[in-house]
C-alpha cells in the first residue's frame, strides 16, 4: 500500500468519525464537524452547452442566500466568455464538502475547484492532487501581492499561495448599542484586555440592563482566535508553519489565561452556559438576554434581523499580551490537477474571475464575507458603502491591522494560523473540554493538559504517514 493510498484511508476515517460528532446547526467561519446533508440550493444552475466548451465542475458549501449568490457569480463567469462553462454544485456545509471530496478520491467524479474550509489546508496538500496557484500565477504573471496579508499567507505553504482566497471572515464583537446606552457606558476603540473586558460587564450587570453581559458558545474558533489575539502559538514548528507539528502548546502560557478566561465568564455569571452551539448564541444576542456576544464577520443578518442598533468591536485580547490580531476563517478554492494542462488553465481563470475586485465588492456587500483584496481597502464604491454601514468596516480594519509580521520582521506565527492534518478532530477535543471544567469541576490547567494528550496522539497518527 503505498503512502499516498495509506493517507487517503487516514482521512476517510478521520471524515467519518468527524461525521459521527454532533455539531451545530450553521457556522459560517469555522465550521465544526456536520451530519451529511443532501445538497440543495435556491438557484439552479443554467444547462450545460454542448461542443468545444470546456466544461468545469465546481463543488461549494454556501446554502441557502450565499448559494444563490455563489450561483450569480457562476452565472456571470459563465455570459463573460464562451469557451468555459462552470457547472456549480452545492455539496452541505463545509464538512459535508471536504468529505464528499475525499470520498471522490475513491469513487471517481472528483470536481475540478472545490470550496474548501480553512482547516482543511495541511490535508488538502497532503493529497498531492492540487495544482498550487503559485504555480499558475507564476505562468499568468498574475500577482498574487494583491491579497491581503493575511489572507494570503494563511493559504500558503513554503512555496506561496496553494489554495486561491475566496470567502473570508474573522470573529467579532457585537453589542446592543441601546443597552450600553441606558448604562452609560461606551464600548472602547480597538481591543480589550480580559481585565478590560469583565470591568466593561460589571459596569452592564451593575445597570442590570440585561440578565448577562456576554455569551458565546462553547465552540473551538474562539479560544483559536483569542489565543492567536493573544499571541499565543497553537502547534510547535513554529504552528506547524515550519514543519509538521508534534505537540500543541495551547496548555501552555497564554493558551490557560484563554481559557481560563472563557470558563470564567459562565461560572462567575457574565454568560450562559449554552454548550457548544451558535443558533442559540444569536438568539440570546437578539432576545436581549445579554448585551454582548461574539460572531462571524460573516452574519450579516444579526446585524439586519436584530430588533435594536447593533455596534461592532474587536475581539479581546490576554492582560498578559498586546493585541496581535485574527486568524483568518471561511474558505479558498482548490484546484484539482485534472491531468489536463487546458482544463486547469480554465479552472484558473474561474479562480481569478471570483478574486477580481467586482466580483469581490459583490460578495463582501452582499454576505458581511470581507473583500481579499488590498487594493479595495481604498475603494470608492465600498468606503461608500462602509460610510453607510459601518460595522462591516470593523471587520475589514481587524483584519487590516493584524500584525502578520514582528517587530524584528520575523512572521508573526500566532496569527497566520495553526496548521496540522488532524487539526478538526483538534478543535472537536477542545469542545469537549469546556464540560471538564463546567462540569466536571477540572481546573482549566488540568482540563487543558488532558486535552493536549488527546491532541498530540491525534497528531503522532497522522504524522505517521509521513515517515
Amino acid at each position: 500500500m503505498n503512502r499516498t493510498f495509506k493517507l487517503l484511508v487516514l482521512l476517510m476515517a478521520l471524515a467519518l468519525v468527524l461525521t459521527a460528532c454532533p455539531a451545530p446547526a450553521e457556522q459560517p467561519a469555522a465550521p465544526t464537524p456536520a451530519a451529511p446533508a443532501a445538497p440543495d440550493t435556491a438557484a439552479p444552475a443554467a444547462p450545460a452547452p454542448t461542443g468545444d466548451v470546456i466544461q468545469l465542475e465546481f463543488w461549494h458549501a454556501m446554502g441557502g442566500n450565499l448559494g444563490e449568490l455563489v450561483n450569480e457569480l457562476v452565472a456571470s463567469f459563465n455570459e463573460s466568455q464562451d469557451g468555459i462553462f462552470i457547472n456549480a454544485t452545492y455539496q452541505g456545509s463545509y464538512d459535508d464538502t471536504y468529505n464528499a471530496l475525499l470520498a471522490s478520491f475513491e469513487t471517481g467524479g472528483t470536481p475540478n475547484i472545490v470550496q474548501n474550509f480553512d482547516l482543511a489546508s495541511q490535508t488538502m496538500i497532503d493529497t498531492g492532487r492540487l495544482v498550487p496557484a503559485y504555480q499558475l500565477a507564476a505562468a499568468d504573471n498574475y500577482d498574487l501581492g494583491i491579497f491581503i496579508g493575511a489572507v494570503r499567507d494563511y493559504y500558503s505553504d513554503e512555496n506561496g499561495m496553494v489554495g486561491m482566497a475566496f470567502n473570508s471572515s474573522t470573529p467579532l464583537i457585537y453589542y446592543n448599542t441601546e443597552m450600553f446606552e441606558a448604562a452609560g457606558v461606551e464600548m472602547p476603540a480597538g481591543s480589550m484586555s480580559f481585565s478590560e473586558f469583565r470591568a466593561l460587564c460589571d459596569e452592564l450587570m451593575a445597570a442590570d440592563v440585561a440578565p448577562y453581559c456576554f455569551t458565546f458558545g462553547q465552540v473551538g474558533w474562539y479560544f483559536e482566535q483569542i489565543t492567536a489575539n493573544s499571541g499565543g502559538l497553537y502547534f510547535n514548528e513554529n504552528n506547524g508553519r515550519t514543519g509538521r507539528p508534534t505537540e500543541v502548546l495551547f496548555n501552555q502560557n497564554v493558551g490557560v489565561e484563554v481559557f481560563t478566561f472563557l470558563t470564567g465568564l459562565i461560572l462567575d455569571g457574565y454568560a450562559p452556559n449554552l454548550g457548544s452551539t451558535w443558533t442559540e448564541t444569536d438568539s440570546t444576542f437578539q432576545t436581549g438576554q445579554a448585551a454582548i456576544m461574539i460572531d462571524s464577520t460573516s452574519d450579516v443578518s444579526l446585524i439586519a434581523n436584530s430588533p435594536f442598533e447593533v455596534g461592532t468591536a474587536f475581539v479581546p485580547h490576554a492582560d498578559s499580551a498586546e493585541r496581535n490580531g485574527v486568524i483568518i476563517g471561511g474558505a479558498a478554492l482548490w484546484l484539482l490537477d485534472s491531468g489536463d494542462a487546458a482544463v486547469n488553465q480554465a479552472a484558473w481563470e474561474f479562480m481569478k474571475f471570483m478574486a477580481e475586485p467586482e466580483q469581490q465588492i459583490v460578495w463582501h456587500t452582499g454576505t458581511g464575507y470581507f473583500p481579499v483584496r488590498t487594493d479595495l481597502l481604498e475603494n470608492p464604491e465600498l468606503l461608500a458603502f462602509w460610510e453607510e454601514n459601518p460595522n462591516f468596516r470593523t471587520a475589514v480594519e481587524q483584519l487590516a491591522t493584524t500584525n502578520t509580521v514582528l517587530a524584528d520582521g520575523s512572521p508573526n506565527y500566532a496569527v497566520l494560523g495553526g496548521r496540522a492534518g488532524p487539526f478538526p478532530a483538534i478543535r472537536r477535543i477542545i469542545v469537549e473540554t469546556y464540560s471538564r471544567v463546567l462540569d466536571d469541576g477540572l481546573s482549566p490547567q488540568d482540563a487543558l493538559n488532558e486535552a493536549a494528550e488527546r491532541a498530540n496522539q491525534e497528531l503522532a497518527n497522522y504524522n505517521a504517514f509521513f515517515q
